[in-house]
């Protein structure tokens, strides 16, 4: 026990743990400097994603505007379909000219219209 305590206590022994202790003091502090700088990129990787979420949050609200603008616009397509339809079926049998023996295009075309006129709703 005594030729280990006079090992310890031998100059070369405290030099090495000066020196280990340095060594330890420097590497502590780069890893601290380290992890400062890791916590510093974390933080600005969660403010991107937390800009980046507002952004993706404003284009889906964005999204569901257009999707409700576009069945909007579906509908009073459908509408104007069937409002079409409708004066096209009313149409059909008021367009139909049906020339008599002898009678010209431009006759039959004049005698469709002032019927027309004539039975017009006023």
């Amino acid at each position: 026990m005594s030729a280990l305590l006079s090992v310890l206590d031998s100059p070369v022994i405290f030099a090495a743990a000066a020196v280990l202790a340095f060594v330890a003091a420097g590497v502590a502090g780069w890893l601290g400097s380290y992890a400062m700088r890791l916590r510093a990129q974390l933080d600005e990787a969660r403010e991107e994603a937390a800009g980046l979420a507002a952004h993706r949050d404003s284009v889906l609200a964005e999204l569901a505007l257009t999707r409700a603008r576009l069945s909007e616009t579906r509908q009073a397509a459908g509408r104007a379909q069937a409002t079409a339809a409708e004066l096209e079926a009313r149409l059909k049998p008021t367009i139909k000219i049906e020339r008599g023996f002898g009678e010209s295009r431009c006759e039959a075309a004049n005698r469709v219209i002032l019927d027309a006129l004539r039975d017009r709703p006023q």
